[in-house]
């Protein structure tokens, strides 16, 4: 049959092309993830993180750059998990510096990454918290309180289906991390009033 020969090869040629890239993006993204973490890391331990920052972006960039003209591969789980939890840290890191929080356009990522990681950033903002909570900071603990409740809210009132954004269970987990925290907020504000009146 005319045709079929050359269409198989030059098929064969296109998938050989993809899987290349697909292991590239594996690797990508793997790196993306681990470098987010070690951001998230320092930014809880109060130690410097703008510097793995700028190494995210650059690796964001960079794959972005490489994966462009695969859109099979650039919108595949694997990117878009690498996505997520690089907005996760460069939300959280706007937060804790006082900063805009950055749009999903300004990190070149799709809608769908950027919700999920704000999502993320509830469970995050619950230990800083817990960390002032501790050190009898109840000023700072409030403050990010009321960031986490905001953010909060608007996840829970996201609605659209799960077949576009698979958001429902990480709305089920924020509304526990944030009930949870409400319960600790109140506790430790009762326990600061009871010991200013002992004091006085």
């Amino acid at each position: 049959m005319k045709g079929l020969t050359e269409n198989i090869e030059s098929i064969n040629k296109k998938m050989t092309a993809i899987e290349v890239k697909r292991e590239s993006a594996i690797a990508m993204s793997r790196s993306i993830i681990r470098r987010t973490k070690n951001m998230i890391h320092a930014i809880h331990q109060g130690e410097e993180f703008m510097s793995i920052q700028g190494e995210l972006k650059a690796s964001v960039r960079d794959m972005i750059s490489k994966l462009k003209d695969e859109p099979s591969v650039l919108y595949s789980a694997v990117v878009e998990d690498a996505m997520m939890e690089y907005s996760e840290a460069l939300i959280l890191s706007a937060i804790v510096r006082k900063k805009d929080i950055p749009s999903f356009e300004s990190l070149k990522i799709t809608p769908q990454s950027w919700m999920l990681g704000l999502a993320d950033v509830i469970g995050e903002l619950r230990r800083i918290i817990l960390t002032y909570l501790m050190k009898g900071d109840m000023a700072k603990a409030s403050y990010y309180f009321e960031i986490m409740e905001e953010i909060g809210n608007e996840v829970m009132n996201f609605d659209v289906p799960d077949a576009i954004v698979p958001i429902r269970r990480k709305q089920d987990i924020a509304r526990g991390i944030l009930e949870r925290t409400r319960s600790e907020m109140t506790n430790a504000t009762v326990m600061s009033s009871f010991n200013k009146l002992k004091e006085n």
